[in-house]
């Protein structure tokens, strides 16, 4: 029990029986630092990084290729007869930007062909859509009345903001038919 007038954080009671014989610590002990102030931020900053590492996802990416498809678009607005590929790269964490090369696949005496290829695209993620790129402006001319089935694929790599490049693939599936036909121009 603290006696009356004396400071209860420096006089400490180790035990009710030896009430008599306060234990003095002083101030000056209580206000040392134990560890280094460098140190400490250092350790501070250390945990940080660690937390901050066991928070961050694995980051993943995947392409997702919709079926080229006849452009009516440009069909209306420049009378062009033309097959239309749309790819986007989406992944969980934000892409500085992704490139690819994309194939317009077809059917040919019963083996799958490249009717076109689109060579290296890149394009970057945006402050709006800092995880997502896409193309949206793969054209190919076609021939319009002969439907052919089709099917998209692509392949290429996605760099990400914190450095990292993963590679990325995909295909849109099943062969659909088209009522135009690539290569015939």
């Amino acid at each position: 029990m603290p006696i009356a007038g004396d400071n209860p954080i420096t006089d400490v009671m180790p035990f009710a029986y030896f009430s008599k014989m306060p234990i003095r610590v002083s101030k000056s002990l209580l206000l040392v630092p134990k560890i280094p102030g460098i140190a400490l931020v250092g350790l501070l900053a250390l945990q940080f990084l660690i937390l901050q590492n066991l928070d961050s996802p694995e980051p993943k990416c995947a392409l997702n290729i919709e079926r080229p498809h006849y452009s009516t678009s440009l069909s209306e607005d420049q009378d062009l007869d033309d097959i239309k590929l749309n790819i986007t790269s989406a992944c969980n964490v934000p892409q500085r930007y992704t490139q690819v090369t994309a194939y317009i696949q077809k059917i040919q005496n019963n083996r799958e062909v490249t009717a076109y290829s689109f060579e290296n695209r890149r394009r970057s993620s945006t402050v709006k859509t800092p995880n997502v790129v896409s193309f949206k402006d793969l054209f190919a001319a076609c021939q319009k009345g002969s439907p052919t089935s089709y099917r998209g694929v692509a392949k290429g790599y996605v760099y990400l903001e914190s450095g990292k490049k993963l590679t990325v693939e995909g295909d849109s599936g099943k062969f659909v038919a088209v009522g135009c036909l690539l290569g015939a121009q």
